[in-house]
């Protein structure tokens, strides 16, 4: 992000979840990529710590299959395939605010969610039904699988949308993130310690807890459908200021543009935004938090260079081909995007757009 605009500790982190809240984005990203670069000096701790008080949640929001099965990293369609892939990091998922989670969930049954899956993942998903959030050992015991049996249906459990965790650090092990040193270490019970920690991984030489999985679908009340609608085009307008219906290629969860755009006219007749032509180039009516048109206003007069900033395809800002002009980069994909006052100056993997762009900068003139 640019200089000056990141948040800091646990109050900014619940506030860019806030903000980005709704979006299902590669798994890995948000660690990695997403959070680092909004949050100063990002603290992992911070999100394990807003999970596991219950500010804070995690899952895949819409309907999925068994895990392997998402977008292809070049963005098409998955391909047939003849045998059913095992747990792959990719998988999209999303950060939410607890309080807000009815809203962003897509409506879907556990027995629609369950087809298709694995007998493993099923029998971990009755067990759950039955007995409630429980930590890896006790689903194996119940079971009756190996806890390597179980963390695979664990993660085609998530991948499908059905199954959560209390915090994030059996997410960020399943992920590979935190990896153990053994070559083929486990989620268990460390002997002698607390059930459901992880082995071998521990902070000042305590080891951490992987918590609880539980079926979070069934914590979510109904959520009214005109009040879901009426959040989540407050949501669209809290995460981009304006809003017009080209945007909504990243928001493949949101409510159709014709539902949304009736909300948004409603907030107008209230007062609340502005309707009106905040950018150009674009088609349909458009609408904008007053001080989004304020921030326009003043990037305008100002004409400042803002430098160049570097994003990866799956931040939320990656927005080239969508209303950025250039060819559409995969969220999904390994590549980087860079931005110069707003504009797509060039689209490489991480280490090759930057040797690029200091490359232009040494060969530069000095003013």
């Amino acid at each position: 992000m640019a200089p000056g605009t990141q948040m800091h500790g646990k109050d900014g982190l619940t506030r860019v979840i806030g903000q980005l809240q709704g979006l299902e984005l590669p798994a890995p990203a948000w660690e990695e990529r997403i959070l680092p670069a909004r949050i100063q000096r990002y603290n992992p701790a911070d999100l394990e710590h807003l999970c596991l008080s219950g500010v804070v949640t995690w899952g895949r929001l819409s309907p999925g299959g068994a895990a392997g099965a998402d977008e292809e990293p070049d963005g098409e369609l998955p391909k047939a395939r003849t045998r059913r892939p095992g747990p792959v990091r990719n998988s999209p998922l999303a950060f939410v605010l607890r309080e807000d989670l009815p809203a962003f969930l897509v409506p879907a049954t556990e027995a629609d969610l369950l087809a298709g899956l694995p007998s493993a993942a099923r029998e971990v998903a009755e067990f759950l039904a039955t007995r409630g959030a429980s930590f890896l050992p006790e689903i194996a015991r119940g079971t009756g699988r190996l806890p390597s049996e179980v963390e695979d249906a664990l993660w085609d459990l998530v991948s499908a949308g059905l199954v959560s965790g209390d915090g994030v650090a059996g997410l960020r092990l399943l992920l590979g993130r935190n990896k153990p040193p053994a070559r083929h270490a486990r989620l268990r019970a460390v002997p002698g310690g607390r059930s459901g920690a992880i082995s071998g991984i521990s902070g000042r030489g305590r080891p951490l807890p992987a918590g609880r999985w539980s079926l979070w679908r069934r914590d979510a009340a109904e959520e009214d459908p005109a009040e879901r609608d009426e959040l989540v085009a407050r949501q669209l307008l809290r995460r981009y200021g304006v809003v017009f219906r080209d945007l909504l290629v990243r928001e493949r969860n949101a409510p159709p543009w014709r539902v949304l755009l009736l909300v948004l006219r409603r907030l107008e007749a209230r007062g609340e935004i502005r309707g009106g032509r905040f950018v150009n180039g674009f088609v349909g009516e458009q609408f904008a938090l007053p001080e989004a048109v304020e921030s326009l206003r003043a990037v305008r007069r100002s004409g400042d260079d803002a430098g160049t900033v570097i994003l990866p395809a799956a931040d939320p800002l990656n927005l080239i081909g969508i209303i950025v002009p250039g060819q559409r980069v995969s969220p999904f994909s390994t590549l980087a995007v860079a931005y110069r006052n707003g504009v797509a100056i060039d689209v490489a993997p991480l280490g090759t757009l930057r040797s690029r762009l200091w490359g232009r900068e040494s060969a530069a003139p000095s003013p």
